[in-house]
């Protein structure tokens, strides 16, 4: 059982243009699942909460904590979730590693802590998320900006 997910994408940007992508909130809400009126900051202890369309087993709410933050370099957060509130069987851990290589950056995520094979089932299924929405997304951006 795979309980972890670990991807990794090049673009042909500068580390600091990555960077800003993930982590500009205005940037960032062009092309991920933020929350429109949360005003991320890449601040340890930042907390937010997102919400979902609920399935079963949870009711749609994830809740969020920047845990590490190293300008240019890596963010990492907590993402949690439940069947209810105040009830949370998904304690996991996200973090973005930016590498500078010739001629652009290597976005790394690693996405930890599923455990059991509701975990194994839940990391099949938001690997699959992590590549249609986030990364192909955020190519999408990347080349219109150019």
């Amino acid at each position: 059982m795979k309980n972890e997910i670990h991807l990794e994408q090049f673009y042909p940007y500068p580390v600091a243009r990555i960077w800003e992508c993930l982590t500009n909130p205005g940037i960032l809400r062009e092309w991920s699942n933020l929350n429109k009126t949360v005003p991320f900051e890449a601040r340890v202890g930042f907390t937010w909460t997102e919400t979902a369309k609920p399935r079963p087993g949870w009711d749609g709410n994830m809740y969020f904590e920047v845990l590490e933050v190293i300008p240019e370099q890596k963010l990492v957060y907590s993402f949690r979730g439940g069947p209810e509130p105040g009830v949370l069987n998904l304690d996991t851990i996200v973090i973005w590693s930016l590498v500078h290589q010739e001629g652009g950056t290597l976005l790394k995520l690693d996405h930890t802590g599923f455990t059991g094979l509701r975990g194994a089932m839940t990391s099949f299924m938001m690997e699959k998320g992590w590549q249609k929405s986030f990364f192909r997304r955020l190519e999408v951006l990347l080349n219109q900006s150019v």
